[in-house]
């Protein structure tokens, strides 16, 4: 029990350090095995049985003497009746045990038999047995051992009523259902039937062959029935839920030749887990894993309703906002037009090109707004087919599902920006983001934990148990006087037991090493093998491996230089490169083959791969084919690259180790869109045309399994919501709702456990300290170094002595690196010539605490004191600063750098500084377009930028002369700051000559990083993001060169086919028919169509570095329309595109995705948890500073001292009201209810129903003012102590506020932010639920307690984002409008910058937002004038936007992972399910006030029993629980009697166990709960005096038996001599 409780109380990082260890130990669990003579020993010894009689495994071995597989007979059969019988009889008289007996988990059925037991023999195989168990022994059961040592268990008792055990039916029946070939033939006929269910129009005999699969199905139960019994007993084919399975497919099969139900694909697939027992079992600890998952599943779901209902009440309605055409002026004489009619006519709206919406609009001032001539009225549907809306709670919550999932969330967004302004949305925003984010990185916690402890359990019993054996065993051997060969055995079982491995591998027959001795190992001759002795001298030689590596990077090389536009010449240059260098590769395969044989070269997996890359060269040459698959040359360094090698491990581990469960997504994956294509292959057929323009399939349908697999695959990854759109339109709400919504949690959840299980699984991260053992390619390079040292050596011989000296500055260093606010400096008063003594004498002996002031104030503290200016080169270059500061104007400078060394360390000057770094940045905001055009605003801003100059510029002089320039200089805050005050200076500079347009101005956003380094918990972020980021880097190598491999074959599919025909007018892109390729449009072009141009999109993959843009916007976007629509239709080099050309190319994506993405994520994540753990185990603070955890801590673990009862009777009575259960149950019901009334409002609900939700909600009013009422009644003042109470308070008053502040007279009087606040508090009632949902709010305690983390991380993420936004608005706010980049989104003003910067930081279509940014003439015109702005020109620089970008998701990226490691680090070392919480405490203390009213803390010892039982969970021992209260030993007071604290501590130690946190409840129970008014001193134990009553019953029965003896003693004295009498 301390295992489990030590197993989970262990922290993120913990767990993360033991990761090997634990899959090492889950590795050699099933690898455990006993030796022939340990076996043999252990079931005959009947020491070895006594030493082992108190483990588990004593009670699974059979008596000794006895055998172990004992066939099943009648008489034994009727022997266990008999034991049945006696029991029945005696079942009244038995008395309740506290642990009654267990099924053996080593022995369940479907696991191999134990180690404990041997190999049965083989006529003992798929023979009925006797039961091992000794639970099932006494019940009618028995077992059959298969193939591999399979258990399998059954019934007893006939099948059903009909077949014995013994019965030859039943018996060929069972032997069918083991045997392995049955299991293969089920398994072959459901993989057939599932091939047959991909077709889409299946061929006419189809039928019959369903009707054949049907049989084999019915077969198959006919045999399981036969072979188990139909549903009597526990074994039957009932009583299996997997066999419902097959009931269901014969049922759904017989039922679909009348009425066509298109269910019965799904049980068929599903029948292929129980037919894999690795795959059954896998599901079972996802479904372990879905209950650990409850709370948070229960907490999303509040979530997504709250939430939903806060977007209902802000925005019901407002997307039916269109821009209407305005004609009634000219029609004012015309009566007969009906202006509903007019407004609802689609023809008459605004629509924006390529947008199938009309373009939507609000009336306030910060909603869009409508071009000329057209006006925003509320008229129509809502937007995507009407299916986006909140102006119903359903529609409101799938809304929510969309944002919590971000996708397509940035065109949700834009659609609320335009129709209901930018507070509202930001409101909105700010709140639903961080709930979502919260509620997900709660998930990851919480599948996590149950991926970690996953097997760890069973596995660690399993190998103590065998430890303990081993050493019985070892030690009765060594009590022996046996032979020595006895001993030699036992010893080579004991080592043989894990290295059972290597017997294993050598499967082959002996033929076949005849075979291959003669073939595959070539020793011909004296001559050969000299040939083959130099040639593997040579080819093991460490600089022949260098030279591969060499070649292998050039070869790497000339593939990246492939490019489009490319010369002739050029081309021929890299074909000749190639042929050069698969020459020198096939070279290098026949020196190893000759050199070591086929044998031994094969035996290497390396050059394996290494000839499957020849052979496909010289296919190449063979066939003058293009195989851009030789770009895998590049993974050969992975046999020199450990980081690269690391990786190929992952994904190897991820296809062997994670088989199954890679398997079940798969079966996924195929379920799915099997059900789909069943399902809606029809409605897509005839109903497309709803769903398209130009009356063609879109291109996610599931009219085809192809298709349909794609639209899983996408849904999988984020991509959903647009194809349930389009199924719903052509198929109905409710099918395509439900296929979605139940795709959704389940492919989430396998993706996630996946990605968690293989992160935490058992691998060495790049990030670990290297090998000991260096490859050759090591040795080489170290060679060279060695080479080059002794050159360099002997040139210059005073090297080595200097570098022998120079170990002494890094401690100096190390000491002077400290904080600049306390610095470490010598006094001023001395010369530069002492400064290094009198360093190496402070850091030899450092001031301790108490130490008496010295008489001198030179010889102070060093911290208090400026430290010498210049560095000791400085002082040695210019002797003149070597100043003597002890007299004269050195005297004087010392004292002035004293000064300023005072002013630099005050407080205020800190806090003033912050002030100045505020306003600062607050003028950075008001830079954008429009500043020009108002002049007094531009008058301030720079009055007000030239005083925080001349702020900063003293700020830095005074550090130079308080800390030095040295010190000054050697700080990276203090460069933050110079730097930034240099740009500040030269845009001052450059503003009074002129030009103020120099692009340097731009770098003054960095302005607000300066505030970084004032608090102390965003340097601690800043700190941790670096060392991250230096890990990171470590990586990054091989993920580029993963990415590499992609972006090479992505140049060669889709090198100059990403162009296109395009009409500039119209916005159209012109069809293949209409022009075929670029010449085509370029004769377009030579006939003066102007509006004709041959375009290419902007991102491509013309060459390797497009193609590490569009790679880096896929794995970003997780998505990208336009390039794998690009590519899909991409035909022929300069050809027009053709649509879905060729649709495999999705798969190129789909590998991306797999191999690039979410196996380098791993990686990724992998080297930033190992790179905290390391800072965690070195002390190091990671997210929060000391202090703050401190804070945190006391806040949670702060004792809540109960409510005292009240005197008075009146008030009393209402206290146990209030405080009782079925209260508290009654109020969650009323506020559920009104959840439920607020849930039922409509956009176009009627008057007679608006009224009626009005009363229910005065009702809810009433009830909570009653509430209210009774407990401020109740509770007194205590009332406003909880934190709750205070907020059904607040949340009353904003509700009575809301009667009087009605609907219409808040339209009319009140502004409409603060009106739609005023309705978003009538949901905030919802959030009261918490205080009754006592597993929620557990759970929320660890997010509590990473609140410091998550608001450190959360300000440097803000602080990012607002210069991103001054960045973006300095040097991209002219930039041409198109794509995403319109009047909402855009770099104009500093709202509309933060909305880009924001939708860059979520990765969310930032693509859209960067690809005109990539303009260049004649997309967009250089010279272009604004009228009234002095910017010339629409175009920006495409290398400086990338930068800008991909700068930005870097950091971003690293900040959200930092996030949500926070969350789960601090939800691991919560122990959620074991922490005693506040209301578990008060249970204790009301159910002890039941016992005892007299509140005199003590109880008799006999209602113990009754009171531990009355408790509720996790303190409650339910009934039988005598056992257990006697071992906890509590101490006994004098009558019989236990105190209260006794009891709630021990009870307390079972919850959470013997740990620090047992220690803190300790004290918060006696605080409580004071012992001091029971003065008696315990005068024993409940263990004492069940121990004093056993050894009185023990003395007793002894006495006894003597007396009994004495007396049959004496009358045998008194026969014998009244017998020599006679």
């Amino acid at each position: 029990m301390a295992r489990t409780d030590s197993s989970r109380e262990m922290s993120l990082f913990e767990m993360w350090n033991h990761r090997k260890e634990r899959g090492e130990l889950l590795q050699r669990a099933n690898q455990l095995r006993l030796g022939p003579s340990q076996l043999t020993q252990l079931l005959g010894d009947s020491g070895v049985r006594a030493a082992l009689q108190n483990t588990r495994t004593a009670s699974l071995l059979p008596p000794v003497g006895t055998e172990v597989f004992r066939r099943l007979t009648p008489a034994s059969l009727a022997q266990i009746q008999q034991g049945l019988d006696a029991r029945e009889d005696e079942k009244n008289k038995e008395v309740a045990k506290d642990d009654p007996p267990k099924p053996a988990r080593d022995l369940e059925a479907g696991k191999p038999l134990p180690f404990i037991y041997r190999d049965p023999p083989p006529e003992l195989l798929n023979t009925a047995l006797q039961e091992l168990d000794p639970f099932y022994q006494s019940q009618k059961t028995f077992i059959v051992i298969g193939r591999g040592n399979i258990i399998h268990r059954f019934n007893a008792e006939s099948s059903c009523f009909l077949l014995s055990p013994f019965s030859p039916l039943r018996t060929f029946a069972i032997k069918i259902l083991i045997h392995s070939v049955f299991r293969f033939f089920i398994m072959a006929t459901i993989l057939t039937n599932c091939v047959f269910m991909t077709m889409i129009n299946p061929p006419a005999w189809i039928k019959t062959l369903d009707h054949v699969f049907t049989a084999v199905y019915t077969f198959e139960a006919v045999i399981k029935v036969a072979s188990r019994g139909f549903c009597l007993g526990k074994f039957s084919f009932f009583r299996d839920p997997w066999n419902w399975l097959d009931v269901l497919v014969i049922l759904s099969a017989c039922v679909e030749e009348f009425v066509y139900l298109g269910i019965s694909p799904i049980f068929r697939i599903l029948k292929i887990i129980p037919l894999i027992p690795g795959l059954k079992k896998t599901v079972g600890d996802l479904a372990q894993s879905v209950k650990r998952l409850a709370g948070v599943i229960g907490l999303m779901v509040f979530c997504l309703i709250f939430f939903a209902l806060i977007g209902q009440q802000l925005f019901m309605g407002a997307l039916m906002n269109k821009c209407v055409m305005w004609t009634l002026a000219s029609n004012s004489g015309n009566t007969d037009i009906d202006f509903n009619d007019f407004k609802i006519n689609h023809l008459n709206h605004y629509y924006l090109p390529g947008v199938l919406d009309a373009l939507r609009c609000g009336n306030s001032s910060d909603a869009g707004h409508c071009p000329e001539g057209f006006t925003c009225l509320r008229a129509g549907s809502n937007p995507n087919y009407g299916y986006t809306s909140f102006d119903s709670f359903g529609w409101s919550l799938l809304s929510m599902i969309r944002l919590m999932s971000k996708d397509f969330w940035e065109n949700l967004v834009h659609l609320l920006l335009r129709a209901a302004g930018k507070f509202a949305v930001i409101l909105f925003v700010v709140l639903v983001f961080p709930g979502c984010f919260c509620v997900l990185s709660l998930a990851v916690a919480v599948v996590a934990m149950a991926c970690s402890e996953a097997g760890v359990s069973e596995a660690t019993d399993r190998e103590e148990e065998f430890s303990r054996i081993v050493a019985v065993l070892k030690r009765r051997e060594e009590e022996e006087d046996g032979r020595e060969a006895s001993r030699a055995a036992l010893t080579e079982d004991q080592e043989n037991n894990m290295e059972g491995v290597d017997e294993k591998q050598r499967t082959c027959p002996p033929c076949w090493f005849v075979l291959a001795n003669f073939l595959l190992k070539w020793n011909c001759c004296g001559c050969w093998r000299w040939l083959k002795q130099r040639l593997y001298a040579f080819v093991t030689n460490p600089f022949f491996d260098l030279g591969i590596v060499v070649c292998i990077v050039l070869n790497t090389v000339f593939m990246s230089l492939d490019h489009y536009p490319m010369t002739e010449k050029f081309w021929q240059i890299l074909g000749e490169a190639n042929l050069v260098f698969s020459a020198i590769f096939a070279a290098e395969m026949v020196l190893k083959l000759v050199a070591m044989d086929p044998y031994g070269y094969f035996q290497v997996g390396w050059n394996i791969f290494d000839s499957i890359l020849v052979v496909l060269s010289l296919l190449e040459l063979l066939f003058a084919e293009d195989y851009p698959f030789l770009i895998l040359r590049v993974l050969r360094l992975a046999r020199w690259w450990p980081s690269l090698h690391m990786l190929m491990k992952v994904v190897w581990r991820s296809l062997s180790a994670l088989r199954y469960l890679t398997l079940l997504l798969f079966i996924t994956i195929f379920l799915f869109s099997v059900v789909g294509m069943e399902m809606f292959h029809d409605r897509y057929s005839h109903n497309f045309c709803k769903i398209s323009l130009d009356c063609q399939l879109p291109r996610r349908h599931m009219a085809d399994f192809f298709h349909a697999v794609l639209v899983v695959i996408q849904a999988m990854g984020g991509m959903w919501v647009e194809a349930m759109w389009d199924c719903m339109e052509v198929s109905g709400k409710t099918t395509c709702l439900l296929f979605f919504m139940m795709l959704l949690p389940i492919a989430n959840l396998l993706v996630l456990y996946l990605f968690l299980t293989l992160l935490l699984s058992s691998f060495d991260h790049p990030a670990s300290p290297e090998e000991k053992e260096k490859n050759n390619l090591h040795v080489a390079l170290n060679r060279i170094r060695s080479a080059v040292r002794t050159l360099l050596g002997k040139k210059t011989h005073i090297n080595p002595e200097h570098m022998g000296k120079t170990p002494i500055n890094p401690e100096h260093t190390a000491v002077d690196s400290k904080d600049h606010l306390a610095l470490t400096v010598v006094t001023s008063d001395q010369t530069g010539s002492e400064v290094n003594i009198l360093a190496i004498a402070n850091t030899a002996k450092m001031p301790e605490k108490g130490q008496e002031k010295k008489k001198h104030p030179e010889d102070d503290d060093r911290g208090n004191r400026p430290e010498d200016c210049c560095s000791d080169k400085c002082l040695c270059c210019c002797p003149f600063l070597d100043v003597d500061t002890s007299r004269g104007s050195g005297r004087v400078w010392s004292n002035f750098r004293r000064a300023c060394f005072c002013i630099v360390r005050h407080k205020c000057f800190d806090n003033f500084i912050i002030l100045i770094i505020l306003l600062s940045s607050a003028t950075l905001v008001f830079e954008d377009i429009h500043l020009h055009h108002r002049p007094v605003l531009q008058t301030v801003v720079q009055r007000v930028e030239q005083v925080t100059t001349i702020l900063f510029l003293m700020e830095m002089l005074l550090k130079w002369i308080a800390f030095g320039l040295k010190k000054y200089f050697s700080d990276g805050w203090c460069w933050l700051d110079f730097l930034v005050l240099q740009v500040s200076l030269v845009s001052q500079a450059a503003a009074m000559i002129g030009y103020a347009d120099l692009e340097l101005v731009s770098l003054r956003a960095l302005g607000p990083w300066r505030a970084l380094s004032r608090f102390q918990g965003l340097k601690v972020v800043v700190q941790t993001l670096v060392r991250s980021v230096s890990s990171v880097f470590s990586v990054l190598p091989v993920v580029l060169v993963v990415w590499l491999i992609f972006c090479v074959c992505g140049v060669d599919f889709f090198a100059g086919r990403f162009s296109f025909c395009f009409n500039e007018t119209s916005e159209e892109i012109f069809t293949h028919n209409m022009v075929n390729n670029k010449s085509e449009c370029f004769d377009l072009v030579m006939q003066n169509y102007s509006e004709v141009r041959w375009q290419n999109q902007k991102l491509n993959y013309d060459n390797v570095g497009s193609g590490f843009l569009s790679l880096l916007h896929l794995a970003a976007s997780a998505f990208s329309q336009d390039i794998v629509y690009s590519a899909v239709d991409a035909s022929m080099m300069e050809s027009q595109p053709v649509y879905e050309y060729n649709p495999y190319m999705h798969l190129y994506f789909i590998c991306f995705f797999i191999f690039g993405c979410f196996f380098t994520f791993i990686l990724f994540i992998g080297v930033i948890i190992d790179r905290l753990q390391r800072d965690k185990s070195a002390g190091i603070p990671i997210f929060m500073t000391a202090e703050q955890q401190k804070d945190v801590k006391r806040l949670v673990m702060k004792p809540q001292k109960p409510v005292p009862r009240p005197q008075n009777q009146f008030q009393a009575r209402l206290f146990d009201l209030v405080t009782s259960r079925w209260f508290g149950v009654s109020m969650a019901t009323v506020i559920c209810l009104n959840m439920v009334v607020l849930m039922m409002e409509t956009n176009d609900q009627s008057m007679e129903m608006e009224i009626i939700l009005y009363w229910f909600h005065f009702l809810f009013i009433i009830l909570f003012l009653v509430e209210f009422i009774l407990k401020i009644v109740g509770l007194r003042r205590h009332y406003f102590t909880d934190g709750w109470n205070i907020l059904d308070f607040v949340v009353l008053i904003m509700s009575i506020m809301g009667i009087f502040l009605s609907d219409n007279m808040g339209r009319y009087f009140l502004p409409v932010t603060l009106f739609l606040v005023l309705r978003m508090l009538r949901v905030l009632r919802v959030l009261s639920i918490f205080r009754y949902a006592r597993g929620t709010r557990k759970l929320l305690l660890s997010l509590v307690m990473s609140l410091p983390a998550l608001f450190n991380i959360g300000v440097v993420l803000v602080i990012i984002t607002f210069s991103s936004s001054v960045f973006g608005m300095s040097t991209f706010g002219f930039v041409k409008r198109e794509a995403m980049i319109d009047d909402i989104f855009n770099f104009e003003t500093f709202v509309s910058s933060v909305l880009c910067v924001f939708t860059i930081s979520t990765s969310a279509s930032w693509g859209d937002l960067l690809r005109p940014l990539l303009n260049t003439p004649p997309d967009c015109d250089p010279f272009m004038e604004h009228p009234g702005f002095p910017v010339i020109g629409n175009c920006s620089s495409p290398a400086l936007a990338i930068a800008f970008f991909v700068s930005h998701l870097f950091l971003c990226f690293l900040l959200l992972v930092h996030l949500y490691i926070a969350v789960v680090m601090e939800t691991f070392g919560s122990d959620d399910d074991e922490q005693l919480s506040e209301d578990d405490l008060q249970m204790f203390h009301n159910t002890w006030r039941e016992f005892d009213p007299e509140a005199s803390q003590v109880i008799q010892y006999s209602q113990l029993s009754d009171f531990c039982d009355a408790l509720q969970d996790p303190l409650r021992i339910p009934k039988p629980n005598s056992v257990r209260l006697i071992h906890m030993d509590l101490p006994l007071l004098p009558g019989d009697r236990i105190r209260c604290v006794d009891v709630l501590l021990a009870l307390a130690s079972q919850v959470v166990g013997d740990s620090e946190k047992m220690n803190a409840l300790k004290a918060k129970m006696e605080e409580r709960f004071n012992p001091s008014k029971v003065s008696c001193e315990p005068i024993s134990s409940t263990l004492q005096r069940k121990q004093e009553v056993v050894a009185a019953t023990v003395i007793q029965k002894a006495y006894r038996k003597h007396v009994l003896q004495d007396r049959d003693a004496q009358e045998t004295t008194g026969e014998s001599v009244d017998a020599g009498g006679h």
